[in-house]
């Protein structure tokens, strides 16, 4: 644990802080507590904050770090008090005015967001986050006018997925999610050259699927971007998931019972399980679920990633594969609220909602997708991972069959 001196020290103020002037102290509070606001686990900022508080808490910055604190225990109505406060004194900080417009999202205030964007965006014209977020939330506002009173849209829940040579579990995943309580799937296929195209069209409901063949280095977000732009009032939930996660109820049979217990809540955080590969070397005859049963255990780094069931129309930006940034505040299953940094969640829950990451699957397996790569351009040196990233992940500690519940129906619907 970092004590108060040995922060001091950091900051470079252990010695001669009286000596300092304002303009000095405050540049080495905001290197000191950027990194802090950024970190996923909020343990590390919250203690700063608590230790640096008497000597400190009259400097801006030590506030903006403080009404990071609040944001993240999902206390925005403070948080919000302090950022104003701040506005008012350093009107020309970007970065106050941002989090100030994300603050007034998540308690719901869209016109106060508006306004701040539009601050924010004079004081920082060429912010391409600033203007992406800001664009995003003027077509959920004008949705929210022209769709006013429709009661009903096309689809209770979604699922979009980007996928690339997927063919050894797709359809086993497509059966599955339906069988979950998935009514629509939205596929972005980027130039798979194995049988994917076949197995989507051997889907015995071809209504069911919304199909895009797309070229090119196309990745990912623009999938998303694509799917959140053109379907963004057919839903009333999208789940976005890749093709080696399942997600499931762990009470009941469908997601969509999940899902009506939290009528209010524009977005869904749900947390990972991380299964390895059992000890197999090829890929095994049987479907997915039942041959990889083992996974990490509970407190695994992995398992405090999320994935989002979002509803589409509250989509401001998608800010990555896991976590959008929406019009009102995420909760996590039990309509707990909670504020995700980088796609994780400090306390996981998955006691209604789970997602299965089979990650390595066999070893055959493993190889075949590391060298596939991932959805990035062909130079990029993060695109083919490094084996060791794999090999940390195939982790059996644990026997885990909850999803098995699914597997008897599940094999109907394959072999019918």
């Amino acid at each position: 644990m970092e004590t108060e001196t040995a922060a001091l020290t950091r900051l470079g103020l252990d010695r001669g802080v009286e000596a300092l002037t304002a303009n000095e102290i405050e540049p080495r509070l905001k290197e000191f507590f950027s990194g802090r606001i950024a970190n996923p686990n909020p343990e590390e900022l919250m203690r700063s904050v608590k230790e640096l508080e008497e000597q400190f808490s009259g400097y801006s910055e030590y506030q903006f770090a403080r009404a990071a604190v609040l944001m993240q225990a999902c206390d925005f109505t403070r948080a919000r008090e302090i950022l104003m406060r701040l506005a008012k004194e350093t009107p020309s900080d970007p970065r106050i005015l941002h989090r100030l417009a994300v603050t007034h999202l998540n308690i719901g205030s869209a016109q106060a967001a508006q306004d701040t964007y539009l601050a924010a965006l004079a004081v920082a014209p060429a912010s391409e986050n600033l203007r992406r977020e800001f664009a995003g939330l003027l077509r959920v506002m004008e949705a929210g006018k022209l769709y006013a009173g429709v009661s009903r849209k096309k689809h209770r829940l979604s699922m979009v997925c980007a996928i690339k040579n997927e063919a050894d579990d797709l359809l086993e995943w497509l059966h599955f999610h339906k069988l979950a309580g998935v009514d629509h799937f939205y596929l972005y296929d980027n130039e798979s050259t194995d049988e994917t195209r076949a197995i989507i069209e051997s889907f015995p409901w071809p209504d069911m699927i919304t199909y895009h063949y797309v070229k090119g280095e196309f990745g990912q977000i623009r999938a998303f971007h694509h799917a959140i732009d053109s379907y963004r009032n057919s839903s009333e939930w999208c789940a976005f998931i890749d093709a080696d996660e399942f997600l499931y109820p762990v009470e009941g049979g469908s997601i969509r019972d999940v899902l009506d217990g939290i009528p209010s809540a524009p977005a869904v955080a749900v947390q990972w399980l991380n299964f390895g590969s059992n000890g197999h070397d090829a890929k095994p005859d049987g479907l997915c679920i039942e041959s990889f049963t083992r996974r990490a255990p509970d407190d695994f780094p992995d398992h405090y990633v999320m994935k989002s069931i979002v509803r589409p129309d509250a989509i401001v930006a998608y800010l990555h594969p896991h976590q959008s940034l929406v019009l009102g505040c995420y909760v996590q299953e039990d309509g707990s609220p909670v504020f995700p940094i980088g796609g994780r969640c400090s306390v996981p829950k998955r006691r209604k909602l789970a997602i299965n990451h089979y990650y390595t699957k066999s070893r055959q397996q493993l190889l075949k997708k590391r060298e596939r790569g991932r959805p990035l351009a062909a130079g990029d040196p993060e695109r083919i991972r490094a084996m060791e990233f794999f090999m940390l992940r195939d982790r059996n500690d644990v026997e885990d069959r909850t999803i098995l519940k699914f597997l008897p129906e599940l094999k109907k619907l394959i072999h019918r």
